[in-house]
């Protein structure tokens, strides 16, 4: 009878234990709880670890702290530390969306941050799927920090990092170091990203690189979708096809549609042809092959060691692809200027048609060629072999050259066709409907013996070293020689001269107020922007205006344009978009 009562303590104490075991006893647990509440285990003992006592839960663990659930073979629970180990397929779910895997886990009952290892660590929010060796998952914050090298899968995209962040509530990334985002339109590569799971947006950090089959953009600022494919980049970017590049200090690219917009020191460079197109604002339109810059608009064309420079308030060029080949035609509008070697000229428009060489100039146009100037209501250039060949004048042409003596010849007609040498000196002027001629003869010691005045319907004038050496009429032509004691200025100019060499454009002049052609450059680094004060320029006193001095006339030396050292093409090292029309493309706004 006295055994009784201990075997009924006993049984009791069993039946208690078993009710903590397998959850029948258990306190109420709310979200934010620090309690960490045993819902089941096969067995449960105590053990020592290097001094400390802990509980020893084995076999189908559960354990639950707010909505935190925690499953496990095997768990360590140090209750003063409110501390859990658990080794063998671990299981931690957060609510109904949350879930982490992996081979162990620690888990820090106080801070609710769980530090998951293994083979395979996996985190699914039933948005993305992470998968990496080493993960720390803080329940309070919701922010998942990896290791080591992970990899997140989403319904678009396969995205790879060494080191990287995740918050579960905003569906945020941080990648850091080797940063790879796959898919089967593009690879995007940097050293750091932010990348939204929800919107698709990856943002740079860092220099950026997103390569697809038909273009390449190079970015240090700003964020490109991945579902839409649009660009809108901040810092120094390039956008790259097989035949352009496209640089500026922003850029708004939309891949689908190959339209971009570009802001602030643009650079647009054509390889195909060697031509550069620079200035504050462009957009291109590539399946329609047009690239629109304006703001003080710079043209460039690389060609046989010298580089022809062309400015104007709008510049627009325009591809049309023949079969396997591609016809450039560069169009510039207003306040034109051009500068090159062997010529310059100023017009108010201008077409180029860069695979013929010919440029056709409209409205007051003007050309200078070593010492002659012409002019007529539009011309027509070509070039060979990159000098200027032939030049056609129609409408009040005009031609004026200057001999050795600094006298001007003249050639006026409804059309002329002026033939140069490969020196870019006149070599023969062809003169058609009314026209007119002034030459100064010469004798074989240089000095005057004459004006020859003549008009004829038409006539060849054939020039040696700038200077008229015959004339060849077509019918009876009126002509007379004025001996040069009676050379006056009435008879020395034929009506509608004007010498405008004052108005001849230099490489300074084309270039004045453009800004410098910058680069692109992939940093090492990410740039920070930082605004750079410019210091003015000291103002310089007024210079005294001076009389002018008439001029000696002698036998000067041939005045050649200074010698300018040629580009070469790699010195010049991006919302959805309206497509681009060809109205109001002269009005200078985007």
């Amino acid at each position: 009878m006295l055994g009784i009562p201990n075997i009924r303590l006993k049984f009791f104490t069993c039946l208690g234990l078993f009710a903590l075991l397998t959850g029948q006893v258990r306190a109420q647990n709310p979200a934010g709880s620090k309690i960490v509440t045993l819902i089941r285990a096969d067995s449960l003992a105590g053990t020592v670890v290097k001094g400390v006592q802990l509980k020893k839960l084995i076999g189908n663990v559960a354990l639950q702290q707010g909505n935190v659930l925690l499953y496990s073979d095997l768990v360590l629970q140090d209750e003063n530390k409110n501390t859990l180990q658990a080794f063998g397929n671990v299981r931690i779910i957060q609510g109904d969306s949350v879930t982490l895997t992996g081979d162990t886990a620690l888990y820090y009952g106080n801070s609710r941050l769980a530090k998951m290892t293994g083979r395979t660590v996996v985190l699914n929010d039933g948005t993305i799927m992470l998968t990496t060796r080493r993960l720390d998952y803080n329940m309070n914050t919701h922010v998942a920090v990896y290791s080591g090298g992970g990899t997140i899968i989403d319904k678009q995209s396969i995205l790879t990092s060494r080191d990287g962040t995740y918050n579960t509530e905003t569906k945020l990334f941080t990648y850091r170091n080797d940063v790879r985002i796959v898919d089967p339109e593009r690879v995007i590569t940097a050293d750091s990203l932010r990348y939204s799971a929800l919107s698709k947006d990856a943002f740079f950090i860092a220099p950026t690189k997103i390569a697809s089959k038909s273009d390449t953009v190079f970015a240090n600022g700003g964020s490109y979708n991945v579902a839409s494919q649009i660009s809108n980049i901040q810092g120094r970017s390039t956008v790259r096809t097989d035949k352009i590049d496209l640089t500026a200090d922003t850029l708004n690219y939309d891949k689908p549609t190959q339209i971009g917009i570009a802001r602030g020191n643009v650079v647009f460079i054509a390889r195909t042809d060697s031509t550069v197109l620079t200035g504050n604002v462009g957009r291109y339109f590539g399946t329609q092959g047009i690239t629109r810059v304006w703001g003080d608009a710079v043209l460039r064309n690389i060609r046989q060691n010298d580089t022809l420079y062309l400015s104007a308030d709008t510049l627009l060029s325009r591809e049309i692809y023949v079969g396997q080949d591609t016809i450039r035609r560069l169009f510039a509008y207003r306040n034109v200027l051009i500068f090159k070697r062997d010529f310059q000229a100023k017009c108010d428009s201008l077409a180029y048609y860069v695979n013929d060489s010919t440029l056709f100039f409209y409205k007051k146009p003007i050309l200078w060629s070593t010492g002659n100037q012409s002019e007529g209501d539009s011309v027509q250039l070509k070039m060979k072999n990159g000098k200027l060949n032939t030049v056609i004048l129609r409408g009040h042409a005009f031609v004026v050259s200057r001999d050795s003596l600094l006298n001007f010849n003249q050639m006026k007609g409804r059309r002329i066709t002026t033939y140069l040498n490969p020196d870019s000196k006149l070599e023969r002027v062809f003169v058609e409907g009314n026209g007119e001629s002034i030459y100064y003869a010469l004798d074989e010691k240089n000095k005057l013996v004459g004006l020859n005045r003549s008009e004829s319907s038409k006539m060849t004038l054939h020039f040696r070293e700038g200077e008229v050496k015959r004339i060849a009429y077509v019918g009876k032509p009126e002509q007379s020689l004025i001996p040069p004691p009676k050379i006056t200025e009435d008879n020395r100019i034929l009506d509608g001269f004007n010498w405008r060499e004052n108005l001849r454009p230099n490489r300074e002049k084309v270039l004045r107020n453009r800004p410098p052609l910058i680069p692109f450059k992939t940093p090492t680094k990410a740039i920070t922007p930082v605004p750079v004060k410019t210091k003015q320029a000291p103002k310089k006193p007024p210079v005294k205006k001076r009389l002018p001095v008439k001029p000696v006339t002698k036998k000067p030396a041939d005045v050649q344009p200074a010698v300018v050292k040629p580009l070469a093409l790699n010195e010049f090292k991006v919302n959805r978009i309206k497509p681009f029309t060809m109205a109001g493309r002269r009005s200078g706004n985007p």
